[in-house]
């Protein structure tokens, strides 16, 4: 053998010797660094190898598993999906603890190629990382949601209601629409100043198309590349996955969306005939605040988004709970009829004398709090909360379907029971910032920086409709042609597909309680579309 051979079979050989050791050493000492940390995580749900939890999480009717996870597992318990871990927290100590008060390191989202960068070009800030982007578009949400801007809308929300009690007489069995065509129409009002009167409409019917995308986009383990994310580079997934193709149209059809809504504010500011909104403010200032103009349209239809579908779905699932307790709807009446009586309908400055309609709004967010899943943060760092490790770039839930259905914090968890909160003082902003999170009323509004900035818009809607509505109107199982009650189903299951806790169209029956009820509700809407809405008052700053 030459000599050269065999300096290259010994060098061949020392390499591969050294390669060898080198690994074995480094896997042996990140098994004991990963031993050391990680056997202090929480415990770990049972599953599959290597998939884990993937396919479980993505089930539909994941409250019910949720909730039995939280009651065998304890104050925290963990989840695997692909390469990232779920830490789940079961109680409103843990939560108040980790996303309020050590909220510089769990107030940002996990990388999603898909839900974020690809399917909305990175500019929906919901799913955007805690950065300067994500606390930008904030501060312009601040500005346009704060309580003081909610009671300025007012006007609007009252507008709107008094259209809705009509549409209820003219139209009953469409109820579930016409409370989608007024949370639209209201935050649309905020947005760029125009209504949408009728809900079987070209925009009623766009935006809901953007949510049932929205949807899909947030469910969890929806999109493989969400799951691994660092799939997103590879070439080889790439070439078999359509996950691009589709976040690409997703996105497209979006931004085509909000682009033609700040469009046409675009135009009517050029012709001097823009209303008086948010969006003609915006276009002036968008600049100043760092944002490109594109990121303004997404701010916008952020805001319609947000102000759409979790609005007109709180009431609609307030509708169906209700008929799981005639009684609640009975003693909301009883209260309607005492505090404001028979000749007007209620305002605003109700709201104080009516604590029961205040509890079935509390209790319906309770049952039902928006999604199917939980409240999700993202850590940044390292931490230990009580003895347990949580590693960085862990996704840490707030599990509320265990939380509001423990009888620790609510006695007979399972029964709608407006009652419970008969003596309860707080609004939900300021339960919110009670400094024990054990007398929280709810999580429904999340926590921490990521609080939904448009809760006291939120707040006001629920109020003004659920008690116009129970002023107005029996509410009632619906008969079927025997005159038989038709029987619900008060379990999650009666919610629909996707990860929003937005009930299924169900039949219902909603007359006018006297004929006196009825021709003052279209008093009122007459008197309003006469005077038409007048929000000049209203300052919007960028």
């Amino acid at each position: 053998m030459a000599t050269t051979e065999v300096v290259h079979l010994v060098s061949a050989h020392a390499y591969y010797t050294i390669f060898a050791i080198t690994t074995v050493a480094l896997a042996v000492y990140s098994y004991v660094t990963y031993d050391k940390r990680r056997r202090h995580l929480p415990p770990k749900v049972p599953a599959w190898p290597i998939i884990n939890h993937t396919f479980i999480q993505m089930q539909d009717d994941m409250p019910p598993i949720l909730q039995d996870w939280g009651n065998r597992y304890g104050e925290l318990f963990r989840t695997k999906a692909g390469t990232t871990d779920f830490i789940w927290l079961n109680t409103k100590e843990s939560v108040k603890e980790l996303f309020d008060r050590r909220s510089a390191i769990y107030s940002s989202r996990q990388p999603m190629p898909m839900a974020f960068n690809c399917a909305t070009g990175g500019k929906r800030i919901t799913f955007a990382p805690y950065g300067k982007h994500w606390r930008d578009s904030r501060a312009v949400f601040h500005k346009v949601l704060t309580q003081k801007m909610a009671q300025d809308y007012s006007v609007i929300q009252m507008f709107e209601s008094k259209q809705l009690s009509v549409d209820l007489l003219e139209q009953p069995n469409d109820f579930y629409m016409h409370n989608r065509r007024y949370a639209a129409s209201v935050i649309m009002q905020v947005t760029y100043g125009w209504r949408i009167p009728e809900w079987d409409c070209r925009d009623i019917h766009r935006i809901f198309e953007v949510l049932g995308r929205f949807v899909q986009c947030r469910k969890p383990g929806q999109w493989l590349v969400d799951v691994f994310p660092s799939l997103a580079t590879s070439r080889v997934f790439n070439l078999f996955s359509s996950w691009k193709r589709i976040g690409t149209e997703f996105h497209a059809a979006d931004d085509a969306l909000w682009r033609a809504f700040w469009n046409e504010m675009k135009q009517k500011v050029a012709d001097g005939t823009a209303p008086h909104c948010f969006g003609k403010i915006l276009q002036a200032g968008y600049e100043k605040q760092g944002l490109s103009e594109s990121q303004a349209a997404w701010i916008c239809g952020g805001l319609i988004e947000a102000g759409s579908e979790t609005t007109s779905a709180t009431l609609n699932n307030c509708l169906y709970l209700m008929l799981s307790n005639p009684d609640s709807i009975r003693q909301a009446q009883e209260e309607l009829d005492r505090v404001v009586g028979k000749d007007r309908t209620p305002t605003f400055d109700d709201e104080p004398d009516l604590p029961i309609i205040r509890g079935v709004i509390k209790e319906t967010l309770r049952m039902r709090p928006i999604n199917k899943f939980g409240n999700n943060h993202y850590n940044i760092e390292d931490d230990w909360y009580n003895g347990v490790f949580i590693p960085k770039g862990t996704i840490v839930m707030a599990n509320w379907w265990s939380i509001h259905f423990n009888p620790k914090y609510y006695p007979q968890p399972e029964k709608f029971l407006p009652e419970r909160w008969h003596d309860y003082p707080h609004s939900a902003a300021k339960s919110a910032a009670l400094p024990d999170g054990t007398q929280r009323d709810h999580l429904t509004y999340g926590g921490g920086r990521r609080i939904c900035a448009g809760m006291h818009l939120a707040e006001k809607s629920l109020f003004i409709n659920v008690a116009r509505i129970l002023w107005g109107f029996d509410v009632s199982l619906a008969k079927d042609e025997n005159g038989r009650p038709i029987e619900l189903d008060f379990s999650t299951k009666s919610l629909q597909k996707g990860s929003s806790s937005v009930t299924k169209p169900f039949p219902c029956d909603i007359r006018p309680r006297s004929e006196r009820h009825e021709r003052v509700m279209r008093e009122e809407w007459t008197d309003a579309q006469e005077k038409g809405i007048d929000f000049s008052h209203i300052k919007w700053a960028v």
